[in-house]
C-alpha cells in the first residue's frame, strides 16, 4: 500500500493570520506559530492525531491552478519517490519529492482540482 494514513488538513489562505485568529477565537483551536525549513510562517496544532494548519497562499508550493485556496489533503507514505513515480507513470502532473525539512513531499492536483500532498516523514 503506497498511502498508509492521513497526515494533515491544511487550509491555504490569502490572509492566514486572520484565518488563524478566527479558528483560535471562534473554535478555540490551540494554533501556534510554526516555521519549517523552506516553509513560511504558518499556524498549526494537532487535532485527534491529525496535523491541522493554516498556510499563507503566497508562495504556496505545488501545482498551481485557479483554485489555489483549496484545502490540502495531506496523506502519509513510507516511500514518496515510489508515489511520485507512479503518479507520473499514470499521467498525473506531480512535483517532488521535495525536502520540507520534516518530510519528503510530493504535490499534485486530483481530477477535481483538489490539492493533494503525499508526505514521507523524515523526523
Amino acid at each position: 500500500m503506497l498511502v498508509n494514513g492521513v497526515s494533515a488538513i491544511l487550509l491555504i489562505s490569502p490572509n492566514a493570520a486572520e484565518l488563524a485568529r478566527f479558528y483560535r477565537d471562534v473554535l478555540d483551536l490551540p494554533l501556534e506559530d510554526e516555521v519549517h525549513e523552506g516553509v513560511p510562517l504558518h499556524y498549526a496544532c494537532e487535532l485527534g492525531g491529525v496535523h491541522f494548519a493554516i498556510h499563507p497562499a503566497e508562495g504556496w508550493p505545488g501545482v498551481p491552478t485557479a483554485n489555489s485556496q483549496s484545502p490540502v489533503i495531506a496523506l502519509r507514505t513510507s516511500d514518496a519517490k515510489a508515489v511520485a513515480e507512479r503518479l507520473v507513470a499514470l499521467g498525473c502532473k506531480a512535483a517532488g519529492p521535495h525536502d520540507h525539512g520534516f518530510a519528503q513531499v510530493v504535490v499534485f492536483r486530483d481530477p477535481d482540482g483538489n490539492h493533494v500532498e503525499i508526505l514521507e516523514p523524515t523526523k
